[in-house]
């Protein structure tokens, strides 16, 4: 039986990172990658598969050609045991193979509600983050005219988006008063819902879905609770995602309350030489330390280069305080992103903040062509200045604003010191010196902590 110094169980962003990480920095270890599929999606790329990419799941394909550069291996094919005694991983295929060191990043599954009468008629669908299966939804609805997309977080929303703008006659139910409201501020909600709207997409929010009814054994009406009835040739649920711990449960990992595997600061399980990462591993908000359930790439992967460099033994400390939730998308032409604490958050976990908001064009001078309007808002504790939230909206620049205020929360950067930050400039890259928006929201957080 062959034997590894590491098996990574799954194949998304989170494997893939952990696995670079361990071959990049302990080239003496063996690592084998055990994954579902042979192809990958990128995550964050799977709506515009819809229209942007042209129908081509293939032009957001995500492999793992930069771990087996490194000399990484890879399997295709499902775990469908762990004896964690034995330390022993047995296949589908009967195949089995020894582990020094386990780790589980088998990523989330999209929820089904099983509740609503006609969630399982045909041409009901959910957003998988497998590439078969989205190559095969982004053909059947490429030729519908009517569909529903229920929900309207991120993945909701920019598949509403992107379906519209392939001409499709679309209707967004949400449940929330505003779209994005679970990432963003009610201000920033309320902006993307009707770029959203702008967009094209017909959005409903306070709005529940009651019954899915058909013909044939196929969809036909999407029934609200307040006696909307919506012809539609499909539906798509969007309305999140659950850790995939199952196979981790039958092998005696502990989870928490919401089925992810609990873990530590590095990623260690309960179970000695098991970690998890990634979708399936428990994350704790930074504002709380409570569990939390966001979900993101870009978490994932923070979490599996600190697994990386830990796994055979703490090396690198203080890694990862909690989870921010840095957010960004762009609706309609609006780029719009966000990180850490706002009003509503805040508000939940008991945190008091201040808020200061600036605007300038994001070149300058803003005559030039194509300067676009940006717009940064700080939140900030008001006892010591601390930055603890941030937005930024208008142009494309908000996805690395946003970037650099994710860094001044996770550094415990205070008003006081961003007042001072030194910015390089250039007119066709930057906004002016003189009114950058991080900058100046920051002054007028000063100005409230200190002379009100």
């Amino acid at each position: 039986m062959k034997s590894y110094d590491v098996i990574i169980i799954g194949g998304g962003p989170a494997a893939i990172v952990t696995g670079i990480t361990i071959r990049k920095f302990f080239t003496d270890k063996s690592v084998l990658m055990i994954k579902e599929e042979a192809d990958g999606l990128v995550p964050c790329g799977i709506p515009y598969v819809f229209h942007l990419l042209g129908n081509d799941a293939e032009k957001n394909r995500m492999g793992p050609k930069p771990f087996v550069d490194l000399g990484g291996e890879v399997l295709v094919n499902t775990v469908v045991r762990v004896d964690k005694d034995k330390k022993e991983v047995t296949l589908e295929s009967g195949e089995q193979f020894i582990y020094d060191k386990l780790v589980f990043a088998t990523g989330s599954t999209p929820v089904v509600p099983s509740f609503i009468p006609g969630y399982d008629l045909q041409n009901v669908y959910y957003v998988k983050k497998s590439f078969q299966y989205i190559q095969e939804l982004a053909a059947k609805v490429s030729s519908l005219k009517n569909i529903v997309i229920v929900g309207g977080g991120f993945i909701g929303a920019e598949v509403a988006e992107q379906l519209a703008g392939a001409k499709a006659n679309v209707t967004l139910i949400e449940s929330e008063p505003l779209c994005f409201s679970r990432a963003f501020s009610p201000q920033l909600s309320a902006i993307a819902t009707e770029a959203l709207k702008d967009s094209g997409v017909n959005v409903l929010t306070s709005t529940m879905v009651k019954e899915i009814t058909g013909e044939n054994g196929s969809v036909r009406q999407v029934h609200t609770a307040d006696g909307k009835k919506i012809d539609t040739d499909a539906v798509i649920f969007s309305i999140g995602y659950r850790a995939n711990t199952q196979l981790a449960k039958e092998t005696g990992l502990e989870l928490n309350r919401y089925g992810d595997i609990h873990v530590d600061n590095y990623g260690r399980t309960t179970v000695k030489d098991i970690s998890a990462c990634g979708d399936c591993a428990q994350a704790f908000g930074f504002l709380t330390g409570r569990s939390d359930v966001i979900k993101l790439a870009s978490t994932a992967t923070a979490e599996a280069r600190t697994l990386g460099h830990n796994i055979f033994g703490v090396r690198i400390k203080k890694c990862i305080f909690g989870t921010l939730g840095v957010f960004s998308t762009e609706i309609n032409g609006v780029a719009m992103a966000a990180a850490g604490a706002n009003e509503k958050n805040a508000a939940e976990a008991g945190v008091n903040l201040v808020t200061a908001t600036f605007s300038s064009p994001d070149r300058h001078p803003g005559s030039l062509p194509g300067v676009a309007n940006l717009t940064v808002k700080l939140y900030a504790s008001p006892v010591d200045g601390s930055i603890l939230g941030g937005e930024a909206w208008g142009s494309k620049s908000a996805g690395e604003i946003i970037n650099i205020i994710s860094m001044a929360i996770q550094k415990s950067i205070t008003v006081f010191e961003l007042i001072s930050f030194q910015v390089g400039t250039h007119p066709l890259l930057t906004a002016s010196p003189v009114v950058n928006p991080i900058i100046r929201a920051a002054e007028e957080l000063v100005h409230q902590i200190s002379y009100s």
